[in-house]
């Protein structure tokens, strides 16, 4: 699956309320993923277009014009917090497992880098070792 912001999971729309302000967020569906592919209206124009992470907001520093350029942007891989979208699943469980996923994948580069230490030091003291017996018979 493509890091793009049509397949992520943080894609969301935001409605705010003219009367009382209150803000509602809610996840992109399914249909209107598939839609944002080309069509620049694939959701309602009174939702404004976000990353429920804060990556980028549609309304404070985008403009309606380039919405499908970000939604399918494919330069996103290390810029933002990419999670497969689950149509059955809340922002927060999704914030944590992608929080879970990213400490697993940091994990393993420093174990990577722990072993590549140990087989370094390991070839060292091998060296070292013959290089003393040699020594020693002469």
């Amino acid at each position: 699956m493509k890091h793009i912001c049509r397949n992520c999971h943080f894609l969301a729309k935001e409605l705010r309320e003219e009367n009382t302000g209150r803000v509602l967020t809610f996840s992109a569906s399914a249909s209107e993923r598939e839609k944002a592919v080309s069509d620049i209206n694939f959701i309602a124009d009174y939702y404004s277009l976000k990353c429920y992470l804060g990556v980028w907001d549609e309304g404070v520093n985008l403009g309606k014009d380039l919405r499908l350029k970000q939604v399918n942007e494919e330069n996103r891989k290390n810029r933002c917090f990419f999670y497969p979208h689950d149509p059955s699943m809340m922002f927060e469980a999704a914030k944590e497992l992608q929080k879970r996923e990213q400490e697993h994948r940091q994990l393993k580069r420093s174990n990577m880098y722990t072993r590549i230490g140990l087989w370094v030091a390991s070839l060292a003291l091998l060296a070292n070792a013959i290089i003393g017996i040699l020594t020693l018979t002469k």
